[in-house]
């Protein structure tokens, strides 16, 4: 009917377009059931209808519309059948015309569910929404939308959109309003009233989202944002990835690419040995090697079991368990040398990392015998055994604090140093490297954590002076940047990280207390002075006076200091270990003090 335009010539044209109806429509029907049944689009909810469903249910009528076309193609003529031999433009009418009602049942079904659903739970939480405006217009920010609005017991209303294309301003995207550009956020929240911003740029760099986040936050709207494109890898955004920033989304610099040649070459197949690996960047450099690598196995080595079973769980949620990376792990004091000889023995690791260490600077002024022989003792003792062993490569976790050090934890760690690099010279055939870098976001026992304990019990956040300037790097970023550097390293050799630019720890506490969801009139900051051992300003590694040569934008090769012979550095350390045997503090802080002032090191105030 539909195709003769409701037009037949004659009354025994009608009466023979009727009987043949009647034979085929039972026929066309039947099939076409059969169709849908056997490959199953009635075991297809059709509360849950989506675009897939109707992809198949078309494909479903596709393959109806094949078989009942067969005749047509076997040569028949609709003029001389009356059963099946209908025309190619009938059976393109009858498929459309299907597909269209059998979508608009199940797409009707849906929309009245989720409507019905929308209006209960608006009804109950109508009362606590919170005006949002979504920053970027982009997939993202479709994505945050429609999550809000199926999610109305968040209590959420998107009043608008903000993007620099000029094309999308003013264009409805999901019932929402495109408002204008970005730079014009001060202006939208005050206009709009507006209580949240929700940032959905996942591919932004760090520095753009630094100057989204400045431009925001000075609106006085709750500021948040959804992962990285990195961290979404091509998944939808749900409503439980939306979340405030972090300093590290505002502090931390772009990935490191790890997939090198030099770094593919020096770790692809190899069995690799981490110390400390239950420590914050232990744990992160297990992570990166066992994802990113290709590494053959990776034992994770540690004092305490329960940071080492952590770290082990984090691998299983990466990899999964049933990786096929053979993980071993192995709870030992770095100082034990059987022990740890042992171990080497039976893991035969190709490459080391050796990240154990006491960190803690204050704490380590009180315990300096402690600090000795786990960060001289215990990083000479595995330095040794290594090249005993014959590893491949040996690169220890250094700190800028050895720079100049005024703090026992900086001197320990200078030694350590100094310590693996006599050890390459008894031991050409392994590669003994060092690696620097400063202060890590979010490590444990960091600023970030401490203020974060501060403001949740209700307290000011302490910060030790005014004028304290720190380098500060991401946990990721600092153990890509160790491998990096570790593969591109020759033996004896000290590398620094470029730690960025420096920043006041008062502007951080700032900016943190912002990032907290409070304004500066909410939470007080005290300054409660430098604590024994810290410095007012860390050096900056990446000076003339500590630099060898670049290596790339960000990984220098350091200067070393050759004013004490080897020997007589041994006969230091042989006297350092029998003064820490028997607990003699003070005493091993005058030594400390005395070795630093003949290797001509200044500001040597311990």
């Amino acid at each position: 009917m539909i195709r003769l335009e409701g037009e037949i010539n004659s009354n025994i044209d009608r009466f023979v377009w009727y009987q043949q109806l009647f034979k085929i429509l039972p026929v066309v029907v039947l099939i076409q059931l059969t169709v849908l049944i056997v490959t199953g689009s009635y075991r297809r909810f059709w509360r849950y209808t989506t675009i897939n469903d109707l992809i198949f249910l078309a494909r479903s009528l596709l393959i109806s519309s094949v078989l009942i076309a067969i005749p047509r193609f076997l040569g028949l003529n609709p003029k001389n059948s009356d059963l099946f031999a209908l025309s190619f433009g009938v059976l393109a009418i009858n498929f459309l015309l299907a597909l269209i009602l059998l979508s608009t049942v199940r797409l009707l079904r849906y929309y009245l569910i989720e409507q019905r659903n929308i209006k209960k739970r608006l009804r109950e939480f109508s009362d606590t929404q919170k005006r949002t405006l979504v920053v970027g217009a982009g997939e993202a920010g479709i994505e945050v939308i429609k999550s809000i609005q199926s999610h109305p017991e968040l209590g959420l209303k998107v009043v608008g959109l903000l993007d620099d294309d000029v094309r999308k301003h003013r264009m409805i995207i999901e019932n929402t309003k495109v408002l204008g550009a970005i730079n014009d956020v001060k202006y939208f929240v005050s206009e709009k009233d507006i209580d949240q911003l929700i940032i959905a740029l996942p591919s932004l760099s760090r520095s753009e989202l630094k100057e989204i986040y400045n431009l925001c936050s000075h609106t006085g709207a709750d500021v948040r944002t959804i992962p990285g494109v990195d961290q979404l890898a091509g998944g939808k955004v749900n409503i439980e990835q939306i979340r405030k920033l972090s300093m590290e989304d505002l502090l931390g610099r772009e990935e490191i690419d790890l997939n090198t040649p030099e770094v593919l070459e020096f770790l692809k197949d190899k069995k690799v040995l981490v110390t400390g690996a239950g420590g914050s960047i232990g744990q992160e450099l297990c992570l990166q090697l066992a994802t990113k690598c290709n590494i053959k196995s990776i034992c994770l080595l540690g004092k305490g079991e329960n940071s080492v079973f952590n770290t082990l769980q984090s691998l299983y949620e990466k990899l999964g368990r049933d990786t096929d990376l053979e993980i071993v792990q192995k709870i030992a004091d770095v100082r034990n040398k059987a022990r740890i000889d042992s171990i080497f023995e039976e893991f035969k690791p190709d490459i080391v990392f050796h990240a154990a260490a006491h960190k803690h600077v204050y704490l380590m002024e009180l315990n300096a015998c402690e600090a000795f022989e786990n960060n001289v003792i215990g990083t000479k003792t595995v330095a040794e055994i290594s090249g005993k062993h014959k590893v491949k490569a040996f690169v220890l976790i250094s700190t800028d604090k050895a720079v100049n050090p005024t703090s026992i934890m900086g001197s320990t760690k200078n030694l350590a140093e100094k310590a693996t690099l006599i050890t390459s010279k008894n031991y050409p055939g392994t590669k003994f490297t060092a690696v620097r870098f400063g202060n890590v976001l979010g490590s444990r026992g960091s600023v970030i954590q401490v203020w974060e304990k501060q403001i949740a019990s209700g307290q000011a956040i302490t910060v030790t002076d005014k004028e304290a300037i720190r380098y500060f790097m991401t946990i990721p970023e600092a153990s890509q940047l160790v491998i990096q550097a570790s593969a591109k390293a020759h033996t004896g050799e000290v590398m620094l990280l470029d730690m960025g630019e420096p920043v006041k720890i008062y502007d951080l506490a700032e900016q943190f207390i912002q990032l907290s969801g409070f304004s500066l009139d909410d939470v007080s900051i005290d300054i409660i002075g430098l604590k024994p051992g810290e410095k007012l300003y860390e050096e900056l590694l990446t000076s003339d006076e500590f630099v060898d040569s670049r290596l790339t934008d960000q990984i220098f090769k350091a200067k070393i200091q050759t004013l004490i012979s080897d020997e007589d550095l041994v006969v230091k350390f042989e006297e350092f270990t029998m003064l820490a045997s028997h607990n003699e503090n003070e005493v091993m802080k005058d030594k400390l003090r005395a070795l630093l002032k003949e290797l001509s090191l200044v500001k040597t105030n311990i």
